[in-house]
């Protein structure tokens, strides 16, 4: 168990950035299969920082979502901000709801549609609020949440079973 933490605590600040870059990919790869006025947002960088609070101290994920949240908002927005501040929150809100829930897959499943929802919500309130965009709040449920959770929902689908089994979960 040690070990695997040790491993862990050096493979995952990689895997947080390719995620990272992932999730890019699968939501432009999906923007052009797609000619609809939606936005689809992968997360995967969301879920193995969910799926590493199992097994990683806390200050350790803060400060390694700090930095990949500084990472992405460069390469992403040009903004320096966004998920810099959200990642982090979003982090310690994980820690917290877990010490409470225990990790199975129902919970592992609605926990991450929740905090999906978090985020990109999150997102849209600190763009408009520095006027970065101008949305609805119509036009954001509709045309980005809607299509971020369909796909998350999928996504985490589909993963649940491998990153339980990577982050040693028994339940």
């Amino acid at each position: 168990m040690r070990q695997k933490r040790k491993y862990l605590s050096y493979t995952l600040p990689l895997i947080f950035f390719f995620m990272m870059l992932i999730d890019g990919h699968i939501s432009s790869s999906i923007l052009g299969m797609f000619s609809v006025p939606m936005d689809f947002t992968s997360n995967l960088l969301l879920m193995f920082l969910m799926f590493a609070t199992f097994q990683m101290e806390k200050p350790y994920l803060v400060i390694w979502s700090s930095v990949i949240g500084l990472i992405y908002d460069s390469y992403y927005y040009n903004v320096i901000g966004i998920n810099l501040i959200l990642l982090p929150i979003i982090v310690l809100l994980m820690y917290g709801l877990f010490e409470h829930v225990l990790p199975n897959t129902f919970t592992i499943i609605l926990s991450f549609i929740v905090f999906v929802t978090s985020l990109s919500v999150g997102r849209v309130f600190l763009l408009v609020l520095f006027k970065l965009t101008h949305t609805t709040i119509l036009d954001f449920f509709a045309r980005t949440l809607a299509p971020t959770l369909v796909l998350n929902i999928l996504l985490i689908s589909i993963l649940v079973i491998p990153l339980k089994k990577m982050f040693n979960l028994k339940k």
